[in-house]
């Protein structure tokens, strides 16, 4: 009697070990892939991080940048002639006057540093009360007691550098009684040039610092005049300064002061309207 032998059911060994190297081998292909997935996820993380902290220095540097844009383009506190201070030898001290400390400092400017002390320094021009600037197309800088204009047409002369005619400006609009022409005598100088005479105390000032090129020609004779803040005093009006004598200083070197004419064009301050009496004959 023959037996019929049914195929076994378990696989045998050497199936089994096919079938065991078939999967290790595709868990060996899937690896890689994950791992670059995973490589792939830390880049991009990597790169969003640093992404975000790029931006958030921009905006940084961007506020930081609007804040100084705007607090620089503030306005500054203007300057009066009370703000400044007048230091010997500017002006004479008075009794009981207390200088108030500035508010602002401005320097002289490096195009006018060499000139400023050429034509006259401290006492003669006062202190700068602007950066330089330009002023009807002339490259200037301004000063308490007159204007610094630079002439690049004539570099090389004594005129590279000039006062301007602060007086002659200050002045617009007013008009001076000229006395009858006279003949100069020692203490008394006629100038035909204007028709106006310069004498005593204010002929030995223009005479001792600088005349002509400081302050130019008389445009007016001695007189009183009344200031807006309510002083008075004898004035003559040059064509780039006014002449003020101040006798609280006589006998010092301070009884003849010029005006701040500088600072009343600069600030656009009242003028006074003060009208010149009709001059007296020279004898």
């Amino acid at each position: 009697m023959s037996e019929t032998v049914s195929p076994s059911s378990n696989p045998s060994p050497s199936s089994r070990e096919r079938s065991g190297a078939g999967n290790a081998s595709v868990t060996t292909e899937t690896r890689p892939i994950r791992r670059r997935f995973l490589l792939n996820d830390r880049l991009r993380a990597g790169m969003l991080v640093l992404l975000g902290v790029l931006v958030i220095v921009i905006l940084v540097l961007l506020v930081f940048g609007i804040t100084g844009w705007s607090l620089s383009a503030r306005p500054q506190s203007r300057l009066t002639p009370r703000d400044l201070i007048l230091q010997p030898p500017t002006v004479a001290p008075v009794a009981g006057s207390v200088p108030s400390a500035p508010t602002t400092v401005v320097d002289v400017a490096p195009r006018f540093a060499a000139a400023y002390e050429q034509l006259g320094g401290l006492r003669r021009l006062g202190l700068p009360i602007s950066p330089a600037l330009l002023y009807n197309g002339r490259e200037v800088q301004w000063f308490e007691r007159a204007r610094i204009e630079y002439w690049p047409e004539l570099s090389g002369t004594p005129y590279e550098f000039q006062i301007g005619l602060v007086g002659v400006e200050y002045v617009a609009g007013r008009t001076f009684l000229r006395p009858d022409p006279f003949e100069s005598r020692p203490d008394l100088r006629y100038f035909p040039e204007t028709g106006f005479g310069v004498g005593g105390l204010f002929l030995q000032y223009w005479e001792e610092n600088g005349g002509l090129q400081s302050f130019g020609y008389p445009i007016s004779a001695e007189f009183d005049e009344v200031q807006p803040d309510g002083r008075a005093f004898r004035v003559q009006y040059f064509e780039r300064a006014r002449f003020e004598l101040h006798p609280e200083a006589a006998g010092t070197p301070y009884v003849v002061q010029l005006g701040l004419l500088g600072s009343a064009l600069y600030f656009g301050e009242p003028r006074p309207q003060t009208v010149q009496p009709r001059p007296t004959p020279v004898p």
